[in-house]
């Protein structure tokens, strides 16, 4: 694993730095078709209207997800220069976290599913916001989040739990697992709700810990819905996990026996509506913490 952070003056500058950092640990980068690959996993970069945007694919050329996954201007916060980063950039996954006017986070993610047995590819993809630009904000909580017809997002890895309305304003993460011959889709159409962080309620609702105040770290697992309620686990990040920020600082390293965990809010922090909410411009004490292993 490799871990590169730095500063950039503008969003074409955050690409070059995902791009360079992943060329350097065995992607291939084709700056023509602005896309990067290794193995089965595609993602198309670019810098449209201030934004990054990462769509995933199949193919260098073909098997588009639904939507792009953005970095950018959420609400009427806009992203200001020169903003920090932190890349963490792993053999089948790539985590990227960005920090502006000081307390502000976002992120983007992509990588291969540890699920075995797809049908397909395994190449899931997340970033903070969807292909809109979420003009009325946040919308999270420990046991839901990403509701459309509100034009929010759930700005975190698989958490979006809510329908949206229009299909797709509020989805800003895909897997393909291709279960039921569906590709992309975590839930049955893309006007249904996903699972989400539902599978994890209420562990998160139980952090931090009374006893020493502590947070646990749970995995971010991706489920797909299915016919009759049923579900099936389609993927699992390996080096990122769920976690609630009330006692960590932003950029914060903890140890956990022999690994070491860097701690991020998913948006921005609040410690007094810890729980999150709905049209809001933070994300409560609602964080992840991603494997760390710089100096």
């Amino acid at each position: 694993m490799a871990y590169y952070n730095g500063s950039a003056v503008d969003m074409a500058a955050v690409r070059s730095a995902l791009v360079t950092a992943c060329t350097s640990e065995g992607w291939s980068w084709n700056g023509s078709t602005e896309v990067l690959s290794k193995g089965t996993l595609f993602v198309r970069l670019q810098v449209v209207s201030g934004y990054l945007a990462l769509l995933g694919r199949t193919s260098a050329s073909s098997g588009d997800a639904p939507n792009a996954v953005r970095m950018g201007q959420l609400r009427n916060t806009p992203v200001t220069y020169p903003l920090a980063y932190h890349l963490f950039v792993f053999e089948t996954e790539v985590f990227m976290v960005i920090n502006y006017s000081v307390d502000y986070y976002q992120f983007c993610a992509f990588g291969l599913s540890s699920t075995a047995g797809l049908a397909g590819t395994g190449m899931w993809i997340a970033a903070t916001l969807s292909h809109t630009d979420a003009t009325h904000g946040v919308d999270i909580s420990p046991v839901s989040g990403g509701a459309g017809g509100l034009n929010c997002v759930a700005p975190a890895p698989f958490w979006g739990a809510e329908a949206p309305s229009p299909s797709t304003a509020s989805r800003n993460c895909w897997l393909h697992s291709d279960i039921d011959g569906q590709g992309w889709l975590l839930a049955q159409s893309l006007t249904t709700a996903p699972v989400g962080i539902k599978a994890a309620v209420p562990l998160i609702g139980l952090l931090p810990n009374s006893w020493n105040s502590e947070a646990v770290l749970l995995p971010i697992r991706v489920w797909k819905q299915r016919a009759s309620s049923k579900i099936s686990l389609t993927g699992e990040l390996q080096h990122a996990r769920y976690t609630r920020v009330d006692n960590y600082e932003p950029g914060q390293v903890i140890s956990i026996g022999p690994d070491r965990w860097k701690i991020f809010p998913f948006y921005r922090r609040d410690t007094v509506n810890r729980n999150g909410g709905g049209v809001i411009d933070h994300s409560g004490t609602l964080g992840w913490a991603i494997r760390y292993e710089g100096p």
